[in-house]
């Protein structure tokens, strides 16, 4: 019988879930880490509860509620995977890189007047920067502290939890910005429609790719809002760090593949939105120059404009995201850089990426050397 199966299962999962909460060290290693141990903490006492739930309570435990009591149980399973695998791991092996950077986090936040309190930072990703907004948590790759080009990524990932964080009306105004954009993607869409109704041809596959397209529109929205928010609050460097990512790391920057999900929007249409703005901040020289690199790439790598890429991300949308994060923003209380913004991790990461166009050669050794002095100092992000 699968019931006999499954209260075993469910049993061992239990045992396991109390398991995790004994790994988690204690005295905290550090206090950057307090609010993730509280949080990991509270999260397992909710498993535990409902596996004891899916074990005892009659209602569930009723033969015609089989489906739906293997289906928690999955899910249920899934939540303690997760909390396995990234924030408890997290806790069990804080290194002093982890304090480093959460360090320079709380830094960012205080500089950019981050309207919520930062995340826990883990050096444990397994692929590049990425943030779980649930468990407040942002992991950067194992090396990631001992370099600077890529840490502008910061400012795109606490961006994120300005976007999911729910029932908090120190964000709601940027929230509403994104949710005027969306509506505006949907303008947009409407309007294609209507005129793939009056044209000739495949009309009735050219539906399908906008209604496709759309749908692709919910996360990159997202995802070129968190990108605005980063270049308004630091400036130069994150679009440099963008640069930094594709060059490295990117495909085709016009690519739109309709045969697969794509959560991320094409890097040529994440490149535009930031390049208008820096022109918005009146970072024009900056912007310039990036532009010119960029277009440098294009033509390195042979990627041309395909006319369904102009179609998916058209320059008014653009436009419009540009326009709409920095209302939202400025309405959240951020600070906005300009010309003459200072801050010590400001300062530190836009002088990073000149310092590399100044002297590309030697430009890792003034990495390290800052690098290390930094890490010598007790508390490197303290006002001088």
């Amino acid at each position: 019988m699968i019931e006999t199966y499954l209260e075993a299962a469910i049993r061992q999962a239990q045992e396991r879930a109390k398991l995790l909460k004994a790994k988690m060290p204690q005295p905290v290693k550090a206090t950057e880490f307090i609010a993730l141990q509280q949080l990991c903490d509270n999260r397992i006492d909710e498993i535990i509860r409902l596996f004891e739930y899916l074990l005892t309570d009659p209602t569930i435990l009723r033969t015609e509620l089989i489906k739906e009591r293997i289906r928690i149980f999955r899910r249920t399973i899934g939540e303690l995977s997760q909390l396995e695998t990234s924030a408890i791991a997290a806790l069990s092996r804080v290194h002093d890189d982890d304090i480093f950077l959460n360090k320079l986090v709380f830094q960012i936040h205080k500089e950019i007047n981050f309207p919520l309190f930062p995340p826990t930072v883990t050096c444990l990703s397994r692929d590049y920067f990425s943030i779980n907004p649930s468990l407040h948590l942002l992991e950067v790759p194992l090396a990631e502290s001992e370099f600077l080009l890529h840490l502008p990524d910061l400012y795109h990932e606490i961006a994120h939890l300005l976007i999911a964080t729910i029932n908090n009306p120190k964000v709601e105004p940027l929230q509403q910005a994104l949710g005027k954009f969306l509506f505006s993607v949907a303008q947009y869409f409407d309007k294609e429609r209507a005129i793939n109704l009056r044209a000739t041809g495949p009309t009735d596959y050219f539906a399908q790719v906008f209604d496709l397209l759309e749908r692709f529109w919910i996360p990159w929205a997202t995802e070129i809002f968190c990108d605005l928010i980063a270049v308004y609050t630091l400036g130069p460097a994150y679009v440099w760090s963008h640069f930094h990512l594709t060059a490295g790391h990117g495909g085709d920057p016009y690519d739109i593949r309709l045969n697969n999900f794509m959560s991320h929007p094409p890097d040529q249409a994440r490149m535009e939105a930031m390049l208008m703005a820096l022109d918005l901040l009146d970072f024009k020289k900056q912007s310039a120059d990036i532009k010119e690199k960029w277009n440098d790439l294009i033509k390195s790598i042979g990627a041309e404009q395909t006319p369904l890429y102009r179609r998916a991300c058209p320059s008014r949308l653009t436009q419009q995201a540009v326009i709409y994060t920095l209302e939202g923003v400025k309405k959240i209380g951020c600070r906005v850089v300009s010309e003459s913004t200072s801050g010590t991790v400001h300062d530190l990461l836009n002088n990073a990426w000149k310092q590399f166009w100044i002297s590309p050669i030697q430009y890792p050794a003034w990495e390290r050397e800052t690098i290390n002095t930094l890490k010598q100092i007790s508390n490197p992000w303290a006002p001088v």
